[in-house]
């Protein structure tokens, strides 16, 4: 068995930690928590419009990025090294796989 990542699955986690580094950093978390949503509004739209991070579950004919397991992983790991204060879990993880 190969647990080697692919070119893809390394883009996706550069990408994102790219995104997450010029995103405020750990300064930024405690003003977007105390927001009435809990999170940066902001930087969950542009997580969902430029990354698809919504439906990284749903099969592509859904709309979604068709995303396997693996890619899950590495956007949650990549979003709890950033301490990620948005629904990730909760749209991503839990409402798209319904």
């Amino acid at each position: 068995m190969d647990a080697a990542l692919t070119a893809e699955q390394h883009a996706i986690r550069r990408t994102l930690r790219d995104l997450l580094a010029r995103s405020g950093g750990p300064e930024a978390i405690p003003a977007a928590v105390r927001t009435a949503e809990g999170h940066d509004p902001n930087l969950w739209r542009r997580l969902a419009e430029e990354l698809g991070l919504p439906g990284l579950a749903l099969p592509e004919e859904y709309g979604g990025a068709g995303c396997g397991a693996t890619e899950s992983a590495l956007v949650c790991e990549e979003a709890g090294r950033a301490l990620l204060p948005t629904p990730l879990l909760a749209t991503s993880g839990l409402a798209a796989p319904l």
